[in-house]
């Protein structure tokens, strides 16, 4: 990288601009927004929309890879920033193969449906199906997320009150893989066995089991 080059990173670093080798090179991912903090920057070239420079906490979600987190610089239309602050907001991500810490938001690309990677450690979804606690849930709500387990099972961000085999029936949302065998099941009110692990929220419908009486 040249002298000219270093002055161009260097500006861009400081106003929020965006990498334009690394959209265009960058391997395509998705990204939940996770918290947006604003600068005092803004800049304005001839009549554009004025844009702010934000920094991004984002969780990014690349195809057979564990999610993590990265923090983004960028400018953003401000226009847009209301919309960016919503809760569960997804991107389409750019990040350097080499250097996974670099990611830009790629504002002109839809987010891709990814794949993530099989996990059967304690805590995982397979590990508390074969040990833990059997219970019965009701689904209150449902909506896909975008994103497959390692078998290409669409996860749902499931809204669902724990009813029996806890001593107070309560409410969480949880993200599950749900099979096209489990999907007659997928209806607000459907009552249905699930198992509990180490912590509240630990919860995994048994799909399997069908539906609880």
């Amino acid at each position: 990288m040249g002298l000219f080059d270093d002055i161009a990173q260097g500006f861009r670093n400081l106003t929020g601009g965006v990498d334009q080798e690394l959209l265009a090179t960058g391997v395509l991912a998705r990204g939940e927004i996770v918290s947006i903090s604003l600068s005092g920057t803004t800049v304005s070239v001839m009549n554009a929309p004025v844009e702010r420079s934000c920094t991004f906490v984002v969780n990014v979600i690349r195809d057979g890879q564990q999610p993590y987190q990265a923090t983004v610089t960028q400018r953003v239309q401000e226009i847009l920033i209301p919309q960016l602050q919503q809760p569960g907001v997804v991107l389409a991500l750019r990040v350097d193969p080499a250097d996974p810490s670099r990611v830009a938001i790629d504002f002109g690309s839809q987010p891709p449906e990814v794949n993530l990677p099989e996990n059967t450690g304690p805590g995982s979804a397979a590990d508390i199906l074969a040990n833990g606690k059997p219970i019965t849930v009701v689904l209150v709500a449902n909506q896909p997320i975008g994103v497959n387990n390692h078998k290409g099972d669409p996860v749902h961000a499931l809204t669902l009150t724990v009813a029996t085999g806890v001593p107070e029936p309560y409410q969480i949302q949880v993200g599950n893989a749900v099979p096209a065998s489990a999907l007659p099941l997928v209806y607000p009110g459907s009552k249905l066995h699930a198992k509990l692990g180490a912590g509240p929220n630990d919860v995994v419908v048994d799909w399997a089991a069908g539906a609880a009486s």
